[in-house]
């Protein structure tokens, strides 16, 4: 199996189940969260959680020149992209997604390198480390980062 390929399946059961928070959802969402704690501690590091994005970075790097356009990072649907269409959201969604490439968009270019993303994701989860230890407990990462919390906030249907 591809890196690309397994990174995209984690990501979408990462995200969609995170997004809506039902009990098959939660099952879901605590195996990717487990997937990203590499070293099964209950927690995500700083370490782990940038090893993952360096993986979803490859992934969504199309054309692999380093860098990510917004094409390509909203192109990589992180299996959200049919829930925002079935729940007639794909408005928010691609603003969601927006936002959250924009923060992370240091350059204002509107386009995003490796060094931006690993910045963004620190910046995450220091902003989602309630407790401030240093890391991310599973309740944390999926209440507080603002990846989850911007496309979960996109996707409510009583939005």
């Amino acid at each position: 199996m591809s890196i690309k390929y397994a990174v995209m399946i984690i990501a979408a059961a990462l995200f969609t189940t995170s997004a809506f928070g039902q009990s098959e959802g939660e099952r879901l969402a605590s195996l990717a969260f487990k997937s990203v704690d590499e070293n099964s501690d209950g927690f995500i590091s700083m370490e782990e959680y940038q090893a993952f994005g360096a993986l979803v970075f490859v992934s969504m790097d199309a054309n692999d020149d380093g860098v990510l356009t917004f094409e390509e990072f909203g192109s990589w649907g992180f299996g959200m992209q049919n829930i925002a269409e079935d729940s007639k959201r794909v408005q928010a969604y691609e603003t969601a997604r927006k936002v959250v490439f924009d923060l992370w968009d240091r350059s204002f270019d509107w386009r995003l390198t490796r060094a931006e993303q690993r910045r963004g994701l620190a910046s995450d989860l220091f902003s989602s480390d309630e407790d401030r230890d240093g890391r991310l407990s599973e309740e944390e990462f999926l209440r507080y980062s603002i990846y989850n919390v911007t496309l979960r906030s996109a996707l409510r249907p009583d939005a």
